[in-house]
């Protein structure tokens, strides 16, 4: 008998172990993943729901690509990202800015991420349709507007650009890539998206910071970086390449992001995403989501001043002696 209810003992025991276990991960899975600070997920050829997926998987911001379906009546914008043979790519409005609108508007401080006051980083890359003739891309680019009547119906979640002043929102839309007219943007005296510059930009005459927050460099070029190569760790000449860049970004109050980092073989990516952390690079951004959200989570490594080994003066025996 005894035996017997140690035997019910021990197994309600475990139901109970199972209980906290599973409540705990219920838990974890309530609260989401880390906060990734600097991380921003490359979504133009996928995942179909690019933005939903970067905050489930704590990313400060997604960049999505989008193009004109010119089969719809009106101007239609469609993302990028790969899909079935005969099944259109899913809408910006519908994939993008409806789940962002939603989760703003289920947050109680109105953010993407819960108890983080900076507003999420939803970067545009703009793909026009070449020419049914031609085949050429048009070289103007695409307009503003036709962003910009999508954008209009979520104005409140938007950092706003009105009249000079810049007012946050809970998400900063930033248009990246050679295809959006310039000019649309510097003329408008009120509008919900910012542009990403270039480092040109930084000299007189060039972009202002309320036009282009974000500067950006292909930094494998700039650093004479050869694919054949492999870098395990960064030269000293590409690393001080690298800071002077950002130095310089920071110091006029622009934010950094670096295209064409290489993203294989893993060594070599693992290096430059070393360097632009220590580097203090504004935003880390990649297609492998797993492995820069793995590496973003690992505890930044404190580096040390160079210190001497301490040396004691033993006397011997002649010292003594004399």
């Amino acid at each position: 008998m005894e035996d017997a209810l140690a035997t019910v003992a021990a197994g309600l025991a475990g139901l109970a172990t199972c209980g906290v276990v599973g409540a705990v991960a219920a838990a974890r899975v309530r609260r989401g993943r880390p906060y990734l600070a600097t991380g921003l997920l490359v979504a133009l050829d996928g995942p179909v729901d690019p933005a939903a997926a970067a905050a489930r998987s704590g990313f400060a911001g997604v960049e999505v690509g989008v193009r004109i379906d010119a089969d719809t009546t009106a101007p239609t914008l469609r993302l990028t990202c790969a899909m079935p043979p005969g099944e259109p790519a899913p809408t910006f409005d519908q994939a993008v800015l409806a789940p962002l609108a939603t989760r703003v508007a289920q947050n109680p401080l109105g953010r993407v991420h819960a108890r983080r006051a900076e507003p999420f980083l939803l970067m545009v890359c703009a793909e026009p349709e070449p020419d049914p003739e031609t085949g050429v891309v048009r070289a103007t680019g695409l307009e503003y507007e036709t962003l910009d009547r999508l954008l209009r119906p979520h104005a409140r979640i938007f950092t706003q650009f009105l009249g000079g002043r810049v007012i946050p929102g809970a998400i900063t839309v930033v248009l990246t890539g050679p295809h959006w007219s310039r000019a649309d943007l510097l003329g408008a005296y009120e509008r919900y998206a910012f542009l990403e510059g270039r480092f040109s930009d930084l000299e007189p005459g060039g972009l202002p910071a309320g036009v282009a927050p974000f500067v950006t460099a292909p930094l494998a070029a700039r650093l004479g970086f050869d694919a054949q190569e492999e870098w395990p760790e960064f030269p000293a000449e590409a690393r001080h390449i690298l800071r002077s860049l950002v130095r310089a970004a920071h110091a006029d109050g622009r934010r950094v992001r670096f295209a064409d980092v290489p993203e294989s073989p893993r060594r070599v990516r693992n290096a430059f995403w070393r360097e632009l952390r220590a580097a203090e690079v504004d935003v880390i951004a990649s297609r492998h989501r797993g492995a820069l959200a793995r590496f973003l989570r690992q505890p930044v490594a404190r580096t040390y001043k160079h210190r001497a080994v301490p040396v004691r003066y033993t006397a011997t025996p002649e010292a003594n002696s004399r």
